[in-house]
């Protein structure tokens, strides 16, 4: 790869795991760079003052949860900070988990915490610099490899802190690496926070659903009638209610000897233990209670993170922990109750009877309550519908969920790799005049975007074969015409994209540019406004205007299959003149796009890609590595 702002030669580090470096760069000890746990000057901070206070649980990568405590609390046995220090846990697993940040907005500029954090005072390095560099693989490795104590009680020395070697380039670039990452960061970080959001939404929908499917019914014609309990509401006039004891009982038979599978009651269901996990482990099984399949077993000592399930499986499970069945198993369908006591812990009802001490996680459901709990009663054959139904609806926003978290996962994992390929000088980095747009002004550059799209629309009249082809369009101009947009594409199913696409279909329709139509496919009409859209484009976009009618017109007559091959192709070769590959070979490109792309880009046969490869390159549509890397992740969005 070529290192930052193209330089060629590279040396080897020196440093275990850090590998080669641009030749004019150093390398260095922290401690000639930084200061470790300095004194801050707090002679105008009295005892009363409200200062910032912060607990090993509120550091999180560039992150701080603020609380604040009285000056006066601060007895000399914490670690202390100013504006500007880095954060860094000392201990497992904090440490290896990249729990760090740079301290700012101090309440009266200083703050105490955790004697188990370091405080890294930057001195004569970029300080966002030095941040992304604490973050590296070889940084977090060596640390880890040095650790001293027992257990969870593992931590990082100071001597190694302070004798680490990492990377120094010139201050200046220094300045320009901190910078553009701060800038990528932000939008990886904020496709993560559209995802996290976007999960939690399908959690709200997946609790509705269950919800309105065990108190309601799935007729939504039925004739109701009020069930007189406050979490059901109106239930159908055909439901009965029973108290609990009369449909389920509660067991508790102790093994009483060695052997048996270990059960833990899991939010994915009730699952055998492994037992080579890291974890809390008991001395001796043979006290533990028996389940057998098609137990219940809940966790009814934590009514908030617990859970409640049906087990597959023959074993044992905590003592603590309620096992119940049904009495009379012909009468009832299990697992339309199943979905019912797991409403009761999403909706936290079960919690709202408990007793305890909750703020110390004792808080628990008492069998008196749980025996007298009212349930409602469909007819069988109802409880086996809805159990059927929301088997199958579950399944799908389970489905959605993992989809999301597997994204998440990859786009933290493609962060760091990201974060050390740029500090280490492995990646070359845009210019800072390139990086302005995206950061500074994510208004103008909608409206620009917008304003390409309305040109793109324009060009391909009534061929526009939907959102798709529009896309592919929109990221081959962006691509070969080198325009400054550093738009963050994902490598997804349909080829590359962009997250931020209905963005721009927004202000096509507030400006009355287009009216876009959905179905089976997005379709778009010109509105009354498409004139003044079009002059404002020449405006902006005039000097590229005949090459965008050269890539558009070379793209029209395809179909979506074909345009998702070239944009993917297009892509691939970027990335691949991005990562210092100026020149690969069309075996390299294919190869990349079928192996690394996603899965169903192996399905078409090498000859095909080939094919369109070819035509490409005949229409000399070169691309120059300009732009960002895409991401190797797959979206899971709904395109029309």
């Amino acid at each position: 790869m070529t290192p930052a702002n193209g330089f060629a030669e590279m040396k080897d580090s020196g440093i275990l795991g850090c590998g080669s470096i641009p030749s004019h760069w150093e390398t260095i000890a922290l401690k000639y760079v930084a200061l470790l746990d300095g004194k801050v000057d707090t002679s105008n901070i009295t005892p009363e003052d409200t200062v910032s206070f912060v607990p090993m649980e509120c550091i999180r990568n560039d992150k701080r949860i603020p609380k604040t405590a009285q000056k006066s609390k601060d007895n000399g046995t914490y670690s202390s900070f100013c504006n500007g220090d880095i954060a860094i846990a000392k201990v497992t697993p904090c440490f290896e988990n990249g729990n760090i940040c740079v301290m700012a907005s101090l309440e009266n500029g200083y703050a105490f915490g955790s004697s188990e954090l370091f405080s890294v005072r930057p001195q004569n390095i970029v300080g966002r610099y030095l941040f992304y560099s604490l973050q590296t693989p070889y940084f977090l490795d060596g640390g880890a490899a040095t650790m001293t104590g027992v257990g969870g009680l593992k931590r990082v020395s100071s001597y190694y802190m302070k004798n680490v070697k990492i990377v120094f380039p010139p201050l200046s670039e220094q300045s320009t690496i901190a910078s553009y990452l701060d800038a990528q960061c932000a939008k990886i970080d904020e496709i993560i926070a559209q995802d996290k959001a976007s999960i939690e939404d399908y959690k709200q929908w997946k609790m509705s659903v269950v919800n309105d499917a065990v108190t309601h019914g799935l007729d939504p014609n039925a004739e109701m009638k009020d069930s007189g309990i406050y979490w059901m509401g109106k239930i159908p006039t055909k439901w009965g209610l029973k108290r609990l004891k009369y449909i389920f009982a509660i067991k508790k038979d102790i093994a009483g000897e060695l052997g048996h599978t270990v059960l833990a009651i899991t939010q994915q269901g009730i699952k055998p233990k492994n037992m080579s996990d890291k974890g809390q482990f008991a001395l001796d099984y043979s006290k533990y209670q028996l389940v057998v399949p098609g137990d219940f077993a809940m966790n009814h000592m934590d009514l908030l993170t617990g859970w409640v399930d049906i087990s597959q499986y023959s074993g044992v499970t905590s003592p603590d922990y309620r096992v119940f069945f049904a009495l009379h198993p012909e009468e009832i369908d299990t697992n339309y109750y199943k979905h019912v006591f797991q409403t009761c812990y999403r909706c936290r009802i079960f919690y709202g009877l408990g007793q305890g001490v909750s703020g110390l996680g004792r808080w628990r459901l008492p069998a008196e309550m749980f025996l007298n709990f009212v349930l409602p009663v469909p007819p069988l054959d109802e409880q086996r519908k809805i159990g059927e139904f929301l088997d199958k609806q579950c399944a799908k926003i389970d489905d959605l969920i993992i989809e999301k978290q597997s994204l998440i996962d990859d786009l933290e994992s493609y962060k760091k790799s990201f974060i050390y390929e740029v500090v280490t000088g492995k990646r070359r980095i845009a210019e800072p005049d390139q990086m302005t747009i995206a950061v500074l002004s994510p208004d103008i550059l909608r409206y620009q975007k917008a304003l390409l799209m309305l040109r793109i629309l324009d060009l391909l009249g009534n061929k526009a074969r939907g959102r798709i082809h529009l896309q592919k369009c929109m990221f081959a101009a962006e691509c070969l015409l080198n325009i400054p947009f550093q738009t963050q594409y994902i490598r997804y199913d349909h080829g590359p994209y962009d997250l931020h696409l209905a963005d721009y279909e927004t202000v096509l329709c507030d400006s009355g540019w287009f009216n876009i139509q959905k179905g089976s496919h997005v379709t778009y009409q010109k509105s009354r406004h498409f004139a003044e859209g079009l002059k404002e484009y020449m405006n902006v976009f005039s000097d590229i205007d005949e090459k965008l009618k050269h890539i558009v017109a070379f793209l029209k007559p395809m179909k979506t299959t074909q345009a998702e091959r070239v944009a993917t192709l297009l892509a691939a070769w970027n990335d691949f003149i991005i990562d210092g590959i100026s020149h690969p070979t069309d075996k390299e490109i294919i190869n990349e796009v079928m192996s690394n792309w996603t899965p169903n880009k192996a399905n078409p046969q090498y000859s095909t890609w080939q094919d369109t490869l070819t035509k490409i390159r005949k229409n000399r549509f070169i691309p120059s590595g300009f732009g960002i890397h895409t991401l190797k992740k797959e979206v899971l969005l709904q395109e029309e």
